[in-house]
């Protein structure tokens, strides 16, 4: 069986459980409500997961059946284009009250590649073990954030066993906004092609690569909006998700040809300030730190009291000392985007430690 005809089934199958209820998409609105059901019995079909609070805490988030599947289905077309049957992929996301685990497991096993699930936590699987994985079974993906695949790099390269020399040859980048730049950078630590996908933890699949690397939006079932212009808060079926973007105007067509819409994610936007050509966030400062062709793929950045607070890493023996190395990014960043910044510059292998 082919992998484009196991995916077909899959989506044949799924859209008979699809439940196109009313009922349900108001209950997902009310999380207590969805689980528990209008007589306190039985619930609607639906999925809980939590969301972390720009002021502190959880907030409860819930998915309906249909919301959950056609999710699956939009990262299935997506890494259907990435992976194959005979590929052997590391998923290391977030499991516990979130959708991204769940979602990416249910879509590797459709695209028919076999899965490794290891998640985040670092008990069960800390980073060496997982080394030792992608070894014994021959791993031939990744599927996790920019930074977990940067410090996996970093940990190789201290044991003596350069990233590169890997079988992994395709990483997929998921769970944080992550510059073409960057990832550029991730490439070439690991010697692998790259990938982006984008979500919320509302809303897994928002938007999904094409072979150009462009962010298309899920538009044939998301309804998206920037608030402020082109460049702002993303606004997803008119609710705020707290994260910005940049979304491509409609008659602003990718090469791919595609007619969905483009759309660049920025990070969150409680690290975002107004700067003198306009909304500045961490993505623009991580596209002018990845100018500095010598830096590691590593990245930290936090705003406190409207400055940026980067931390970057150098590996190579050669780079200028770190001093340097510090004005030189620090002075990159007033130029091209006129905000402050203090920038920490570390080796690789004190990044754990400096970051904690």
């Amino acid at each position: 069986m082919t992998t484009a005809t196991s995916i077909t089934a899959h989506y044949e199958q799924f859209l008979d459980l699809l439940v196109r209820d009313a009922q349900d998409a108001r209950d997902a609105r009310d999380p207590a409500r969805a689980l528990a059901g209008a007589d306190g019995r039985s619930g609607a079909r639906a999925r809980y997961g939590e969301r972390a609070h720009p002021s502190g805490g959880t907030q409860p988030v819930v998915l309906t059946r249909e919301e959950w599947i056609r999710n699956q289905i939009d990262l299935t077309l997506a890494l259907g284009r990435q992976l194959t049957e005979d590929d052997v992929v590391v998923s290391a996301v977030p499991y516990e009250l979130s959708f991204i685990g769940a979602e990416v497991d249910r879509v590797i096993e459709m695209v028919g590649a076999s899965v490794i699930s290891v998640g985040t936590s670092g008990t069960i699987c800390p980073m060496p073990r997982l080394l030792g994985l992608i070894e014994q079974y021959e791993v031939t993906a990744l599927v996790c954030s920019p930074g977990f695949a940067a410090e996996l790099a970093g940990l190789a390269v201290s044991l003596g066993k350069p990233p590169q020399d890997t079988t992994v040859r395709t990483i997929v980048c998921v769970g944080e906004a992550c510059s073409s730049e960057r990832l550029e950078r991730i490439g070439a630590t690991w010697a692998a092609r790259t990938c982006a996908l984008y979500g919320t933890p509302s809303a897994p699949t928002v938007a999904v690569a094409c072979e150009h690397g462009a962010l298309h939006l899920c538009d044939h079932r998301l309804r998206a909006e920037v608030r402020g212009g082109r460049r702002g808060e993303l606004l997803l079926d008119g609710v705020p998700t707290g994260e910005a973007a940049e979304l491509r105007p409609a008659d602003h067509r990718c090469d791919c040809g595609s007619a969905s819409r483009v759309l660049v994610p920025l990070g969150s936007m409680s690290c975002a300030v107004r700067g003198p050509d306009g909304l500045v966030t961490a993505l623009d400062v991580e596209r002018v730190v990845f100018g500095h062709r010598r830096l590691a793929p590593h990245f930290a950045c936090l705003l406190r009291d409207g400055t940026f607070h980067v931390t970057c890493a150098v590996s190579d023996p050669r780079a200028p000392d770190a001093d340097a190395m510090r004005r030189a990014v620090r002075g990159g960043i007033g130029e091209a985007l006129g905000v402050e910044a203090e920038v920490a510059v570390v080796g690789v292998q004190d990044w754990s430690t400096a970051t904690s």
